[in-house]
């Protein structure tokens, strides 16, 4: 089965907020649990490496931040 994501936008909610929720279905009932972590602009790589293909470009000065679930 596919994971679900539903995203609510600040219009769309009740309350103003913005909500994301997100299942991961696991055929084998084994749960892996995820943390979500912030990336602040201070730790960002000022240059990006393509690991396939090897091509490297610089990236802007001003990065914002941004939140991934690794």
């Amino acid at each position: 089965m596919a994971c679900t994501t539903i995203l609510v936008g600040k219009r769309a909610s009740y309350d103003g907020s913005t909500i994301v929720a997100r299942n991961e279905d696991s055929p084998n009932g084994q749960f892996e649990p995820k943390r979500m972590e912030v990336v602040q602009p201070t730790a960002q790589p000022r240059t990006y490496r393509s690991v396939l293909s090897h091509v490297s470009f610089e990236l802007p000065d001003d990065p914002m931040r941004y939140t991934s679930v690794p």
